[in-house]
């Protein structure tokens, strides 16, 4: 008996070493790498506190503290939930909790992957299975510094990773009540995903279709659709169809669950009907610069263009010297460019008491922040000692600060109305002139630039790789910048293998549908925005790695029996 049970207890003694790494790496990240760099951090820390000290939901640093919708709430209520509990400001409290939270991530990758293996693998081969995707997960560099910053990546990809996870047994299970029971945890898990990343609400329609697509495309199989022919066999419709109905009935209240507060709220507060945050994160009524965005969308293909010329809008001055050439079809669109630049630049502020309470104007769909304003919010420690150093900074000598400080408060630009149609009039002439390019080549440039990105954001070796001649030596990003380079790609060769052992075996080719809509269609998305931010793709690394590691367990297996013949 002692031995029946010895492998079982050899499985539990591994997994528990590998949950105590991966918690351990995280820790470290969260204690000694911290990150304050992101103004969406600040942002976020400034609404848990007015929601904390003056019960609104405002990003105001003064009375009056107006509502705001411009983000949804789930991830500034988390941050105000351990403000509670470990004091205000307390960032390190909130990071130590992330790395707990994205521990518990790896598991559910863990059991994501068993749950997509093919159903005739043996239970050793599962627990093998098991062990593998756990490791990977825990070792996940990409994914994991994002425990040391004050955004929304950790939290959210726990609850898209629960969806698919809730997705998958929905689908094992041979049990009604159980089946509804999961599709309703999985519809529970993408609100909540939603409510941290506005951008998730594209997941509770991958489980919709996960759940519908392969009922209708049994019926029309056994109806002799395919074949136009008439079939011997008696297809129950009806208790297909009612348990399917049933199915989403509950995958859509579970999510409609959790976005009903906060419509009811900004129904009231607000008067506006708004389940979610605005595409283009502003209030109602207030300009957003579409005719600009629509010119980037024409040309903007990576991260670095969209710091120098979309974050720095309203704040600071545009500069055409930043823009590739790439962004013109002909030196007269070339000037006309310019001298809408040269116009914003020299147009005086009419409102700078609005843009500074605000704390936010206008920028992209999703959670990209401008750069430049001014978030006052604490840091590690308490909110009072960080106001404190504030003041006391400012006490310095004149020669001790940095000009780049005081640009956002001389800037005396902004985009106007007339200028933004300027822009608009220039991208509608580019999208005429090449359709192919605006909604094909340059989706497929910022679909790449998203993925194959080092994905280094936020490690003291961040930046880009290429040109080669660039990289710092004094942070050894010589060395660094290749290896997360190649982890990409490995990741990516992995995954691709996973989903080919998947397909290869017919009992698991159920889980490919899941696959691609699970990644493909939030993808293409992305792809579409002026902001191709590559933290934007690191949740879907989790179904990557799952895939993976179906690879890896079937290549260590076939191995194995061949080591053995």
């Amino acid at each position: 008996m002692e031995q029946q049970y010895t492998p079982m207890k050899k499985h539990i003694a591994i997994a528990v070493f590998l949950t105590l790494i991966g918690l351990g790496f995280r820790l470290f990240l969260a204690l000694r790498l911290p990150s304050d760099e992101a103004d969406d951090g600040r942002i976020y820390a400034r609404l848990a506190v007015n929601v904390l000290e003056h019960r609104s939901y405002s990003l105001n640093t003064e009375e009056p503290y107006s509502p705001t919708l411009i983000r949804v709430p789930g991830y500034p209520l988390f941050i105000a939930g351990c403000y509670a509990a470990f004091g205000s400001g307390n960032n390190q409290a909130v990071r130590v909790i992330q790395a707990v939270l994205d521990t518990i991530t790896c598991w559910l990758i863990a059991l994501l992957a068993v749950g997509w293996s093919p159903e005739d693998w043996p239970p050793e081969k599962r627990h093998a299975l098991q062990l593998i995707a756990l490791g990977l997960a825990v070792s996940f560099p990409f994914l994991a510094i994002y425990v040391a910053t004050i955004l929304t990546e950790t939290c959210a990809t726990l609850f898209i990773t629960g969806c698919a996870l809730a997705a998958s047994l929905a689908i094992r299970s041979d049990s009604n009540r159980r089946a509804i029971a999961w599709w309703a945890i999985s519809g529970l898990f993408a609100g909540l995903a939603t409510m941290f990343r506005p951008d998730s609400v594209i997941f509770i329609a991958a489980a919709g279709l996960a759940l519908l697509v392969p009922v209708g495309y049994q019926m029309i199989k056994e109806a002799g659709w395919f074949n136009r022919q008439t079939t011997d066999r008696q297809f129950e419709y009806r208790p297909v169809l009612i348990r399917t109905m049933v199915s989403a009935l509950a995958l859509f209240i579970g999510f409609v669950a959790v976005l009903t507060p906060w419509t009811v709220r900004n129904e009231r507060v607000l008067g506006i009907f708004q389940p979610i945050a605005p595409r283009h994160a502003n209030m109602p009524g207030e300009f957003v610069p579409t005719g600009y965005m629509d010119w980037l969308r024409t040309w903007v293909d990576d991260l670095k263009y969209t710091e120098s010329m979309e974050f720095p809008l309203d704040v600071g001055p545009l500069h055409i010297e930043k823009v590739p050439e790439s962004a013109f079809d002909s030196a007269a669109e070339r000037e006309q460019v310019a001298a809408l630049i040269a116009r914003y630049n020299g147009t005086p502020i009419t409102n700078k008491v609005e843009l500074q309470n605000s704390g936010v104007q206008n920028y992209a769909a999703g959670e990209t922040p401008k750069k430049g304003i001014e978030q006052p919010a604490a840091t590690d420690g308490n909110a009072e000692d960080a106001e404190e150093d504030s003041e006391s900074s400012s006490d310095d000598d004149e020669d001790s600060e940095a000009p780049s400080s005081e640009a956002p408060a001389q800037f005396a630009g902004e985009m106007t109305a007339e200028i933004d149609a300027g822009f608009e009039e220039i991208a509608r002439g580019r999208i005429s002139r090449h359709p192919f390019r605006y909604y094909l080549l340059i989706p497929l440039r910022r679909a790449s630039s998203l993925w194959f990105d080092t994905h280094s954001q936020y490690y003291p070796f961040q930046g880009e790789l290429f040109p080669l001649s660039d990289l710092n030596t004094d942070l050894r990003q010589q060395y660094w910048l290749p290896l997360f380079a190649f982890l990409t790609v490995l990741y990516t060769l992995l995954g691709l293998a996973g989903i080919w052992v998947m397909w290869a075996n017919r009992t698991s080719r159920k889980w490919l549908l899941l696959v691609t809509v699970l990644i493909i269609p939030r993808l293409v998305f992305l792809a579409t925005l002026e902001n191709p931010e590559p933290r934007y793709v690191v949740e879907f690394f989790g179904f990557v790695l799952a895939a993976g590691s179906i690879c890896l367990t079937e290549l260590i297996y076939r191995l194995r029996r061949l080591r053995r013949a």
